[in-house]
């Protein structure tokens, strides 16, 4: 496993984290945000498989190698980040948040957890409300084509991997 990854998340100082209709707290744009403009720099604690499926939830993490992921802090405000199946944020690599689109203040910071979770057994209800609402997202969501035509290449890199080997296959 590789600790070339920050051990602490950063928030821009354009989002806030306050109450959130999607799930008790939520992160929101403060000013206004352009088009993939970082909005967080994920941070935290590399582990393997076998320990992140010994963690109690609730916890966040994220799939950066196959079998690596990064256990965000949990005292970090990024851990308010909400999902939704139309996100306002995506991946500009493994670890960078950015706008998807231009933003505007008060808009909810949100990100499709498909685009950065790539255990196979993971699962959740989604509760985002949108139009696009898949009603539970997974592990393995990146197979969705609809997913791949709207995310292009803004996935963590092992979850591009995977896209890219299965497109080679096909």
């Amino acid at each position: 496993m590789s600790d070339a990854y920050a051990t602490r998340s950063r928030l821009s100082p354009s989002a806030l984290a306050r109450p959130s209709a999607i799930h008790g707290t939520g992160l929101f744009a403060v000013r206004p945000i352009s088009r993939d403009e970082p909005v967080m720099r994920l941070g935290g604690q590399v582990i393997d498989d076998d320990a992140l499926a010994r963690l109690p939830p609730p916890y966040s993490s994220l799939t950066v190698g196959e079998g690596v992921h990064l256990l965000l802090d949990p005292d970090h405000p990024v851990r308010f980040g909400n999902h939704s199946c139309d996100p306002t944020l995506w991946h500009l690599d493994a670890t960078t948040v950015a706008a998807r689109r231009d933003l505007d203040p008060g808009e909810a910071l949100t990100i499709d957890y498909a685009t950065h979770s790539g255990v196979g057994t993971w699962s959740m209800p989604c509760r985002c409300g949108t139009s696009l609402c898949r009603g539970r997202v997974t592990g393995g969501d990146w197979r969705l084509p609809r997913l791949r035509a709207a995310y292009g290449d803004h996935w963590t890199p092992p979850l591009l991997a995977r896209i890219a080997a299965d497109r080679a296959e096909g």
